[in-house]
C-alpha cells in the first residue's frame, strides 16, 4: 500500500496534476493503518477512511466516490495489479473532452496479463462476454477497477446503484453507457497479485455475478 500511494502520488505531482488518494481501509489486521498515517506525514493528500463495521469492495468505492472532492474520482486495486503510471493519459482524454469514463482495459490488443491464474481469466473472458451480450455493452473490460470519470457521471448513477460485489464494477459502466456518457479505453499491463492476498472468493463471486447480472438488466 505505501508503495503503491508513493508511487501514484509521484506521477501525478510529476504530471501537475492536483489530487487527493483516498484509502478506504476495512478493518484490517495487519499494520496497513499505521503505514498509511505515516505516510500522510510526508503525504498530506493522502485520506484514509477506517471501518471497522463495514466490509466489502463495493461499498467501500461508494464511500470513497462520495467523500472524494476532485472533478475527476478514480479507482485502482490497492494490491499493485494496477501501475498508476496510465493515469496521466486518461486523465488526457477527459480534459480534452474526448471521453466521460475512461477505463485501464486488460482486453484491448496492446493490453497484457502477467500472472493470472488460466481458471481466473477464463471466467473473466465468460464474464466479458455475457455482459456483452445480455447488457449489450460494448466495452471490452467492465469489471477492472482501475478507471476515472467525471463526476457528472457518477452523480447521475449512484442512486441506482446496487453496492453488491464486485458486479457494481460492470453496473457502474452500464449505466454510464445507458445515459449516454461516452467511455473510452486504454490498454494496460495488467499484473495479477504483485502483492497482498486476495480476499475474494472467486466461485461465490461467480454466483453472485450470474444472479446480479439479470438483476441490472431488469433495472431492479
Amino acid at each position: 500500500m505505501p508503495t503503491l500511494l508513493q508511487r501514484t502520488h509521484d506521477i501525478l505531482k510529476t504530471a501537475s496534476q492536483t489530487h487527493e488518494l483516498i484509502v478506504v481501509d476495512d478493518g484490517s489486521k495487519d499494520s496497513t493503518r499505521a503505514k498509511v498515517r505515516e505516510l500522510q506525514k510526508t503525504i498530506p493528500e493522502i485520506v484514509l477512511i477506517e471501518r471497522d463495521t463495514e466490509r466489502g469492495l463495493a461499498s467501500a468505492m461508494v464511500r470513497g466516490y462520495n467523500e472524494a472532492r476532485g472533478e475527476y474520482l478514480a479507482a485502482m486495486d490497492a494490491d499493485l495489479a494496477h501501475d498508476p503510471k496510465h493515469f496521466p493519459e486518461m486523465i488526457a482524454l477527459l480534459d480534452s473532452g474526448q471521453a466521460d469514463f475512461v477505463i485501464g482495459s486488460r482486453y484491448l490488443p496492446e493490453s497484457r496479463f502477467e500472472g493470472k491464474p488460466l481458471l481466473n481469466k477464463i471466467t473473466s473472458l465468460v464474464g466479458q462476454f455475457l455482459v456483452k451480450i445480455i447488457l449489450q455493452v460494448k466495452i471490452k473490460d467492465t469489471s477492472n477497477n482501475y478507471r476515472i470519470f467525471r463526476r457528472s457521471v457518477w452523480e447521475k448513477i449512484k442512486d441506482k446503484l446496487h453496492p453488491d460485489g464486485n458486479i457494481m464494477l460492470t453496473e457502474i459502466v452500464y449505466l454510464a453507457a445507458k445515459n449516454n456518457f461516452v467511455i473510452r479505453e486504454v490498454p494496460i499491463i495488467y499484473c495479477e497479485r504483485r502483492a497482498g492476498k486476495s480476499k475474494l472468493n472467486i466461485f461465490k463471486e461467480t454466483v453472485r455475478f450470474f444472479k446480479n447480472i439479470n438483476r441490472i438488466k431488469r433495472g431492479g
